[in-house]
């Protein structure tokens, strides 16, 4: 999924590797803490919160993987041997590309590790729209470009 923002590539991975404003942006993910590491470098760990209706909440860890200044910022979820619900990862990326008049952002995802068969029936059921991501990630990136936008304007 792509879309273009007015503003410059820094600024749109400054506010994107900022994790702790993911919130603002994301219709699953309300909150991300850094758990370790300097925040925003390769290696650092941050914990996400998320929800999704009135029942499901739960948390995943994250690492970033790619941070590059104005080009690239990645993170994936970490798996957990222990849990048997968490042992998957996804990857998660955005890509800036400078054009005419703004920014390009590419925001893509891959899953890296699927998660046990038994809990994929029951992500099935728990979370149907985990099997599509593209409508949760155009609305993230439509509020990237309208927070974007309005810092712009700003004074």
């Amino acid at each position: 999924m792509e879309t273009v923002v007015t503003a410059t590539p820094g600024a749109a991975y400054a506010l994107v590797s900022d994790v702790t404003r993911i919130g603002e942006r994301s219709p699953e993910c309300h909150t991300a803490t850094w758990e370790r590491g300097r925040p925003g470098t390769v290696g650092a760990v941050f914990r996400g919160r998320n929800r999704y209706g009135w029942a499901a909440r739960w948390s995943r860890r994250c690492e970033v993987v790619e941070a590059e200044p104005g080009r690239a910022f990645g993170f994936r979820t970490l798996p957990e041997r222990l849990d048997p619900s968490r042992r998957d990862s996804t990857t998660w990326r955005y890509r800036f590309e400078p054009v005419a008049g703004g920014t390009r952002v590419v925001h893509s995802y891959e899953i890296t590790l699927l998660p046990l068969r038994p809990m994929r029936a029951l992500y099935g059921r728990l979370l149907p729209h985990h099997r599509d991501m593209r409508p949760q990630m155009a609305e993230n990136l439509a509020a990237l470009r309208r927070q974007l936008d309005e810092a712009a304007t700003r004074p």
